[in-house]
Order: C-alpha cells, then sequence, then structure tokens
C-alpha cells in the first residue's frame, strides 16, 4: 500500500491536498491501493469527494515531531511500501525517524536543507539538479533520488493536451486566488477591473476555494454586478480555464494548470512559497503583477494594466498560449505514480 501524508486548512489552503489527489487518482487508475494520512480531519471533505480513504492521526499539521512515534507506529501497522509526503513542517529528525520504516517520496518546494529521504520530486519550472547540493542527501545509507522539472507537475487527466483556441477578443477573465485569499486578492482586483472603463464590461468568473474567509464579501459584489460569476466546489476547472479568454491567478500549482490550458495569464505571489514567481514573466510564459503581501495595490494596478495589455494584443496572446502548453503536458501525476508503484525506480 502506498500511503500519503499531507495537510490542509484555513491557513496553509488546500494545494497539498490537491496536488496529491491527482497523484492518488493515478495511483488508483493502476490498481493499487492508497490512503491518505491527516493531521486533523479539515482536509477530510476534499478527499472523501474523490473517493479516498483516510486515516487521522490527531496532531498538530504545524508541529511534525511531535507525531514521529504516531506516524511510525502507523507505517508499522499499515505495512506501509512507500509514504508521499507533502507538507512544509517537515524536520531532518522526523524525516530520518521514519525513513526507516518506509522509503519516503517528499514533494519539495522549498530546499529547506538536505532532506534524508528516499526521493525528492520537485517540478518548479526554473529548477534543475545542480540547485541541490546532492552530497548531503541520504536515506538508510542509500543515495537520494530526484525527479526534477515541469514533466512531474502533478495535474488531473482534465489537464492533459488540448490544443486551446485563442479568441480574437478577450471577453471572459477566470480569477483564481487560491484556498484562503486571506488577503481578499479576488475583491481587490475586481474592484480595480470594475471601475474602468476598459474592463468594466467584461465576465469575470471568479474561483472561491473551500477555506476562502472573504466568501461573503464577493458575493456582495456579485449580487450588485451582474457580469461576477462565482464558482464553488470546481470540480472541472480545465474546463473553466478553457473557457475563459484570460486568468489572474495566484502563482502556485494553478499557474501549471494555466499552462496546460494555454490561457494567457497574469501571476502574482500571494504566499511565502510562490516568491520567485517573476520567473514567469522573465521566461516569456505569463505577465507578472508582483507580490501582494508586499504591495496589494501595486499588484491590483499591474492586473488592470496588463489585462488591457491582452485585450490590445491578439498577438501576445496567441504567443502566451503556444508557449504556456510547451512547458507542460499535463502526465506529471502518472508519472509520480508509476515511479511511486515501480517501488522509486524511475523506468522509460
Amino acid at each position: 500500500m502506498i500511503a500519503i501524508r499531507v495537510d490542509g486548512n484555513e491557513i496553509i489552503a488546500t494545494g497539498h491536498v490537491m496536488r496529491c489527489l491527482s497523484i492518488a487518482e493515478q495511483i488508483r487508475k493502476f490498481g493499487v491501493d492508497v490512503r491518505f494520512v491527516l493531521a486533523d480531519d479539515r482536509p477530510g471533505q476534499l478527499i472523501r469527494n474523490q473517493g479516498f480513504e483516510y486515516d487521522v492521526l490527531d496532531t498538530a499539521w504545524n508541529q511534525l515531531d511531535l507525531e514521529t512515534e504516531q506516524i511510525c507506529k502507523y507505517l508499522q501497522k499499515r505495512e506501509i511500501d512507500t509514504m508521499l509526503l507533502d507538507t512544509y513542517y517537515v524536520t531532518q529528525e522526523y524525516l530520518q525517524n521514519i525513513s526507516h520504516y518506509t522509503k519516503i517520496v517528499y514533494i519539495d518546494d522549498l530546499r529547506k536543507f538536505a532532506y534524508p529521504v528516499h526521493t525528492v520530486i520537485n517540478y518548479g519550472a526554473w529548477v534543475t539538479e545542480d540547485d541541490y547540493d546532492k552530497q548531503g542527501y541520504y536515506a538508510n545509507g542509500q543515495r537520494t533520488q530526484f525527479l526534477i522539472g515541469s514533466q512531474y507537475v502533478p495535474l488531473r487527466d482534465e489537464f492533459r493536451y488540448r490544443e486551446f483556441h485563442v479568441n480574437k477578443k478577450v471577453k471572459r477573465v477566470l480569477i483564481t486566488t487560491g484556498g484562503t485569499d486571506i488577503l481578499n486578492v479576488a475583491g481587490g482586483v475586481l474592484d480595480e477591473l470594475l471601475h474602468d472603463d476598459r474592463t468594466q464590461e467584461l465576465e469575470y468568473h471568479v474561483i472561491v476555494g473551500c477555506f476562502n474567509q472573504n466568501r461573503d464579501l464577493l458575493y456582495s459584489k456579485a449580487k450588485i454586478n451582474n457580469n461576477i460569476f462565482l464558482h464553488e466546489n470546481v470540480s472541472n476547472m480545465a474546463e473553466w480555464m478553457r473557457n475563459c479568454d484570460v486568468a489572474i491567478s495566484a502563482a502556485g500549482t494553478t499557474t501549471y494548470e494555466l499552462c496546460a490550458c494555454g490561457i494567457p495569464s497574469i501571476c502574482l505571489e500571494i504566499a511565502d512559497n510562490q516568491e520567485g514567481a517573476i520567473a514567469w514573466e522573465e521566461n516569456g510564459y505569463m505577465l507578472y503583477a508582483g507580490n501582494a503581501y508586499k504591495n496589494r495595490q501595486l499588484c491590483m494596478d499591474n492586473c488592470r494594466k496588463y489585462l488591457v495589455e491582452y485585450q490590445n494584443d491578439y498577438e501576445l496572446r496567441k504567443e502566451k498560449s503556444l508557449r504556456m502548453q510547451s512547458l507542460v503536458d499535463g502526465l506529471g501525476a502518472e508519472r509520480i505514480a508509476q515511479y511511486l508503484i515501480n517501488g522509486g525506480v524511475e523506468r522509460c
């Protein structure tokens, strides 16, 4: 059996859970048992909705060292062959302890320290194996393996390659700002765009995350603006993306989903783990609006400015769309699943 240790809540949102669900779905397709392991029940509904079972440790999601004894007993009892681990709150001691009981495959975004695990996955588009000092990576005397690059972006099947038709005119805009949107970025972007004659008549489709703390404010805006459409519990995200002409998005895994769909996009940073998102613009894939934590109003201004730029430049949108789809093919979750099932051996 393969276990997936992950958490999600109103503080860390649901990105970790969602990418693990994408991998779990592929594991299930191969007929292999997979089970989630959570600190608490808060992301449980998301997991149940996809038909997966889970166990709750009743521990602190941000203090993994305190669960070491419990998770080790769990791994022994369940006879877990491999555990996929997706949390920023690991420590070297925690990983060293649990690595004695199973193979640990760790999804990394931050390169915090030398992880003593069997395998590290980092699907960052600009990350290379040279970014890791591999001399320090060992687990039980064995060198750590690495799965690096955008070919390992764990997306659902709906994001597999399909050619995107770029419309001559921009009519619909997708706004997606993560599972919590603590800064109410979606509301701020809407305020900015609805007060500009060039953008106020467009349709705005807003994805409302399950832990969004500004839901009431968004619904208040939608009541008085008939061109705002709010979408919750979205199970067909790729379809919504492909129905829109431009996207304004937080710079998390959603940016890779947008690449897979080929939707000309504006990205912005709304969380610490999204720093460096300016690389999307520097490498010619998207336009970058800034860091909302550091200067929220500047981000809002840039979203408006860049949306107008996309409106006025059909060729720019075509260029971005083609370049984005060249980066992500939507098969990353399947590649990871096969690797996990093969016992941590990459096969051609």
